[in-house]
């Protein structure tokens, strides 16, 4: 006669056996799948995004723009923007604004103000910058702007272009001095001439 009570005692240690099997194989696994993981440390750092933050939220410049434009005022654009870009911003030019003495793709600094001239500043200012009240950009202003500056000929003028193209626009106006062939002397002729905003 078959035993039931040995045979149900029987399948129990079984399970039970058979349970602690896994639990005993799952604890390893999973001990296993850690140490994979290099630990807690580890695995906190490869789940925090790096770089992203700045990717979602590019850093901003503060640019006042003034002068010949349909809405002058202060701007937030992404660094590396252009001038192109703060006009749009700013509705672009007006209708008398001298639109060849900007130079549209350059980019902008932090800071800086961007002034359009009318065509009539424009005129004034190339006849006699020294009798204006308009101060040369010497960060935008062309070859020929420049050369009306007490001092500066044609060489110079080129000489402070290729400078501000090789090592980027003027901070300050006392940094024309590092320029060749411009010594205090000549600084201080131009000084209350010239402008870097």
């Amino acid at each position: 006669m078959f035993n039931w009570i040995g045979a149900k005692a029987n399948l129990n240690e079984k399970v039970v056996i058979g349970l602690l099997a896994l639990l005993l194989i799952g604890g390893g696994v999973w001990r296993g799948l850690d140490n994979k993981a290099g630990g807690p440390e580890l695995m906190q750092g490869s789940l925090a995004p790096t770089g992203q933050e700045t990717e979602l939220e590019p850093a901003l410049i503060t640019v006042h723009l003034a002068g010949a434009v349909v809405n002058p005022g202060v701007y937030h654009l992404p660094a590396g923007s252009r001038v192109y870009e703060l006009l749009d911003l700013g509705g672009g030019f007006s209708e008398e604004a001298d639109r060849d003495y900007i130079n549209q793709a350059r980019p902008l600094i932090d800071g800086e103000q961007v002034y359009v001239q009318t065509r009539s500043e424009g005129n004034a200012a190339s006849g006699s910058a020294a009798g204006g009240s308009l101060k040369i950009n010497i960060n935008h202003a062309s070859a020929a702007d420049l050369t009306v500056l007490p001092g500066i000929g044609e060489v110079r003028a080129n000489q402070i272009i290729a400078h501000r193209e090789k090592y980027g626009l003027f901070t300050d106006t006392k940094e024309l001095m590092d320029v060749s062939g411009i010594g205090e002397k000549t600084f201080e002729n131009i000084a209350d001439l010239i402008t870097v905003y």
